[in-house]
């Protein structure tokens, strides 16, 4: 039942408001507000139009004291359908930063709603609104009630906070509201506690299922392990296990499997039994084959360490860098993986001083090799004893997600260069292995290896035994590019300085550079479009391979002839 004497009290504020307001107070509404701006829940079909004035009401104060009072006054810009806009004009002080949201509002003038079109004039039948609350406070208090005497919680909850936004402080809204919301919430968990039950119930029954298939799954599993092996009886492996993960043909069959793994790793086929662990992990993430399989990987790991060190011992550079290229491909980040490549890929190159450019007696030097000038090398620094090879660049390619560079049109193997790389790529792979490309000074320096005066690496005369260039002959016997270190290495223990790829240099190129540059650590022209190549190639004469000669290109360019080689700091 309704509240005699709050319907009475809610009846007197609501002809308040009216008479304050000057006009009906209707079921218009504020939904939003921008700035100045205003959205109202009534538009054409209520009777709105534009120009019309209004006032925005809200109750202020609380209990015996609250009344309905005018906070600003605003005017209609915008109708549509069913809903209008406004604009305020007068906000009443100490409302300023009033939200307005929700507020009711009220008309100058009583709205006429237009009147309806003849059923002959109608072209669709409108769908029926949907139902709306009552603006009556009094009204949503008895429909309230009535929700509530019902036990509809839902539709009681809703009702009763929507007369909290009118009174905010009615204690029947105010414990019934809560009250509702909370019998809402928990008719919902209980929903939900329902519904997992009901899910769990249906698994079990589903998995009673599966366990009443398991003899089934084995004769298959057993069928396909005599048979065509392990792979293809992995699926029915696992459908034993998700019936039942104790079941004992399984856990023997996993038995077997472990101890197929560790007799491997006892006898130092490392590749086997890692091969049985995939396999079984296969069919479960067994904490058991997961350490096995490390293991087994730890102890191939170190052998091939061991091996790679037993070939340096001996001189066998190739020997060690497969086998050390072995542990980088699983294992990159190997403690003691990077002491041992730096001892194989680079070189220390002490500090000096040489002639840079055109050696006396080199009839074939060009003006940009001239003049003959002295550099010094004022530091020491590390050198890549070769170029960079396929296999290397594909480590870097992994690590960075850098695509590999388009294969030229002949074969390669991995211990050949890289070819084909931009400038830019140098300059990435070389700062990824914790250095840069070098400059041409140091190019030149490193190239001479401590003999002055020559026009190549080992004196004044070129053979294809002494590097890889066009033609064959001798120990040349590669027509492209030839595995690196081939051929012998200079005075600094350098293999390939000249032959087999050009090499990027930082520096970026001038003709004229070498006629004012620095005597002291020169880094080439501050300014210019082309970046340096040096040592020749492959595809090119003997003139080409002389140490001073000097070669450029746009450093976007790559060259199927055209690889680079690092430098990083020295540290003692």
């Amino acid at each position: 039942m309704c509240d005699v004497s709050l319907s009475a009290r809610i009846a007197t504020m609501v002809a308040a408001a009216t008479l304050c307001a000057g006009a009906a107070l209707g079921q218009a509404r504020i939904t939003a507000r921008n700035a100045d701006v205003l959205t109202l829940s009534v538009g054409v079909r209520d009777g709105v139009k534009a120009g019309m004035r209004g006032d925005v009401v809200k109750t202020v104060g609380t209990g015996a004291t609250a009344q309905p009072s005018v906070i600003a006054s605003f005017v209609v810009t915008e109708v549509g359908e069913q809903a209008s806009q406004a604009r305020l004009e007068k906000i009443e002080v100490g409302f300023e930063g009033e939200p307005m949201v929700g507020l009711r509002v009220a008309f100058d003038e009583p709205l006429k709603k237009p009147e309806a079109a003849s059923p002959s004039a109608q072209a669709t039948p409108r769908p029926t609104p949907a139902s709306v609350l009552p603006d009556d406070p009094v009204e949503l208090l008895s429909q309230g009630n009535a929700a509530w005497e019902r036990q509809d919680w839902e539709k009681a909850a809703t009702l009763y906070e929507a007369l909290l936004q009118v009174l905010p402080d009615y204690p029947v809204a105010v414990q019934r509201a809560a009250a509702a919301r909370e019998k809402v919430e928990a008719a919902r968990d209980a929903e939900a506690r329902a519904r997992r039950a009901a899910e769990e119930v249906a698994r079990q029954n589903a998995l009673a299922r599966e366990r009443a298939n398991i003899p089934l799954y084995r004769e298959k599993a057993k069928a396909l392990l005599d048979g065509a092996g392990w792979n293809v009886a992995v699926e029915w492996l696992k459908k034993i296990r998700a019936a039942d993960p104790d079941d004992a043909y399984l856990a023997s069959v996993m038995g077997d499997k472990r101890h197929e793994a560790e007799q491997a790793l006892a006898d130092g086929r490392y590749d086997d039994s890692i091969t049985s662990c995939d396999a079984a992990l296969a069919v479960s993430a067994s904490p058991a084959f997961e350490a096995l399989r490390r293991q087994a990987r730890t102890a191939q790991v170190n052998g091939w360490l061991g091996e790679g060190d037993a070939a340096l011992a001996r001189g066998d550079t190739r020997g060690a860098r497969a086998a050390w290229d072995r542990v980088a491909s699983i294992d990159a980040e190997n403690p003691g993986l990077k002491e041992r490549l730096t001892r194989l890929d680079w070189v220390k190159i002490p500090a000096g001083t040489f002639e840079m450019g055109c050696v006396t007696g080199d009839t074939e030097c060009s003006d940009d090799e001239k003049p003959r000038h002295a550099v010094t090398m004022s530091t020491p620094f590390l050198m890549m004893i070769m170029p960079v090879t396929i296999a290397q660049y594909r480590r870097f390619a992994k690590a960075t997600g850098r695509q590999m560079r388009s294969s030229p049109p002949f074969e390669q193997g991995d211990d050949h260069p890289i070819e084909n790389v931009t400038w830019t790529d140098a300059v990435a792979y070389c700062g990824w292995a914790g250095g840069r490309l070098p400059t041409e000074a140091e190019w030149e320096y490193a190239a001479r290896g401590s003999r002055e005066g020559l026009k190549y690496p080992w004196g004044d005369s070129i053979s294809h035994d002494n590097a890889n260039f066009k033609g064959t002959g001798g120990r040349d016997r590669w027509g492209y590019t030839s595995p690196v270190g081939s051929f012998e290495a200079n005075g600094f223990g350098l293999f390939d300085m000249v032959g087999n790829v050009w090499e990027w240099c930082a520096d970026l190129w001038g003709d004229k550079y070498y006629a004012n540059s620095p005597a002291t650590d020169p880094q080439g022209p501050s300014s210019g479009s082309s970046r340096v190549l040096r040592g020749g190639s492959w595809e090119f004469g003997p003139g080409s391979l002389r140490i001073s000669v000097r070669g450029w290109i746009g450093p976007s360019g790559g060259v199927d002839s055209g690889g680079f080689r690092c430098v990083r700091p020295w540290a003692p």
